[in-house]
Formats: structure tokens, sequence, C-alpha cells
């Protein structure tokens, strides 16, 4: 080739003219297939690192909302378990303190009293206030004569025998009785009838006696006890007798018209009161109020003016034993 020609083909003219020769043809450049290849690598090197990351954070972002999803879910259930534990047991004591309100009410509603026209100290309502029975310490103290199995079970030597009874709220650990208290709960002791009782002056067969008669469980779960009587039904017009229920019962050889028991049930969650228990109420009516007040009609007699000039007869003349009007 000519020197001329070679010259021409490798100056800078020649080179442009060879640039706009192949790009009206259409033909690359000379070396650009490498500089596009290597453009191509580091655009894919680029997208892959981009998409690597991108792909990372994804992950990331998953597992934390799967940890704060298994969380809640971990929470809900724990509140859930417990919240079904404190109902079943809320639910148990309600069904025990129901059971134990329904034995009262049922050796109330079997009280005995002797329906000879006059009044005994024997068989009468006895009732001891110690507060507003929100716990153990400030629970009332009821005690009646009363037949039937209520309160002492059908294998009891005095159910088909007039017996007495108390009632009463004791807590866990208490020493005044023969053996100590186990468990909080509502309690009953039992005695035999005054005129079944051996006829000792010496010994103490009533309640008095804290050795003698064992408190036997009846239901726990009952933290207090409050009874309320209403001593006559001459107050009894308006619909709404609550509130002439009193807590003081002194007339201890009679019985009260009406009483009202309310049993304290353990809530420990505090759910329905602002107090950590839950009252169940009863106002249970005597059936031997009539007989046991003073001249009440004897059987087979024609009116109650008949018992009273019986009682007259008897030198009674409307006074009680003891000379007690």
């Amino acid at each position: 080739m000519p020197e001329q020609e070679r010259h021409g083909r490798d100056s800078p003219a020649g080179g442009c003219l060879r640039g706009a020769r192949d790009g009206a043809l259409g033909r690359p450049a000379p070396g650009a297939w490498r500089k596009g290849k290597l453009r191509d690598l580091l655009a894919q090197g680029g997208g892959m690192s981009l998409r690597r990351a991108f792909t990372m954070v994804e992950m990331l972002l998953a597992t934390l909302l799967l940890g704060i999803l298994t969380t809640f879910a971990v929470l809900t259930f724990d509140a859930v378990t417990k919240a079904w534990q404190v109902s079943g047991e809320y639910m148990d004591k309600n069904q025990r303190a129901d059971y134990a309100l329904r034995q009262v009410v049922s050796g109330l509603r079997s009280m005995y009293y002797p329906h000879d026209g006059k009044q005994d100290a024997r068989y009468g309502f006895v009732l001891q206030d110690n507060g507003e029975g929100e716990d153990a310490k400030d629970s009332d103290v009821i005690e009646w004569s009363k037949t039937g199995p209520a309160l002492v079970g059908t294998e009891s030597a005095v159910a088909d025998t007039v017996h007495r009874v108390q009632v009463m709220v004791l807590e866990e650990g208490n020493s005044d009785y023969r053996e100590p208290i186990a468990v909080t709960g509502l309690y009953a002791r039992q005695c035999p009838d005054a005129a079944l009782r051996p006829d000792d002056p010496e010994a103490d067969y009533s309640f008095a006696n804290a050795d003698l008669y064992q408190p036997v469980l009846v239901a726990d779960g009952i933290v207090g006890f409050n009874c309320r009587v209403l001593a006559s039904n001459e107050k009894t017009q308006s619909k709404n007798d609550e509130s002439l229920f009193e807590d003081e019962w002194a007339q201890s050889n009679s019985v009260p018209y009406k009483v009202e028991l309310t049993f304290r049930v353990e809530d420990p969650d505090g759910r329905r009161y602002r107090t950590h228990t839950a009252p169940l109420m009863r106002i249970v009516r005597l059936p031997v109020y009539e007989q046991s007040q003073d001249g009440a009609a004897i059987p087979g007699m024609a009116s109650e003016k008949d018992a009273a000039a019986a009682g007259a007869r008897r030198g009674g003349g409307g006074v009680l034993r003891g000379g007690r009007p």
C-alpha cells in the first residue's frame, strides 16, 4: 500500500471519514462491541446487587411483621386462657355458694318452734352481728332450731330429730375450735335439741363449748356473710320492704318475720364490683313466725284470744319467761 494512502487512513481525518461511513452503513465502530458488552455486564451486575439488597429488606420486614404477629397471637392466647380459667373458677365458686345458700334457705324453711302458745328461748332465732360481712372477721353468726337433713346431711344422727344449727364464715387458720380451720368458707355446727341433751348441770352442751361441736365445711370460696332481719309483718305494707331490715335481733326467744342473707363470694379480678367480692342475696320468709309470738294460737283453739286466755290461766299474762315483758 502506498505510504500516502496508509498515512491518510491512519490520520484523524481518515478516522472521522471511516466513522461517518460506518455509521451511514449501520456498522459498529471499532471497539464498540467490547465497550457495549462491558456496559451490559456492569448494568447486569448492578441490577443483581440492587435486587439482592431489596430482597433482603423484604425478608427483614417480613420477619419483623411475623414476630409482631406471633407475639400478639401468644399474648392474646395467654389472655384468653387466663380469662377462661378465672371465669371457670369464678363460676365454680358461684355454684358452690349457690348450693350453700340453698342449704341455708332450706334449713331456715325447716325451722322448728314449739306450737304451744308460749315463747321459749331454747328455740329462738339468734343473730350475732359482727359487721357488714365483707370478710370472715366481720361476718355474722346465726343460730336456730330445725328438723331435716339440710346443713347436716341425711346420714347425720340428728337429721330425724329436732336439733340446733349454727352458721358462720370462718377464715383459714382459725384455731378457736378443736381442730384448726383448713380453708376459708361457710361452716355449720350442729348440736342436739335441749330436751335431748344429757342432764348434767356441770357440763355445757351448747355452742359456747367450742371443743364439743366441730364446724363442718358447707362450701369454700365464701369469704363473708351478713344477715339482717325484718322483725315483724306490721310494716310490710310497702312493696319494697328491704329498707326495713335491721342488723340486730335481740328477741332470742322468738323468730323474725323475714331474714335477708348475703354471701360474699371471692372475685379476684373484681370484674363486676369495686371490691374483690361479689354478693349473693336471698330473702326468706320464716314459716314459724306466727307461732313464735307470745299468745299465738295453739292447734285446736278457735282463735288467738283463746290462746291468750290460756296463757293468762298459765300465769303468763303476756309476760315472757324470766319476767321479761
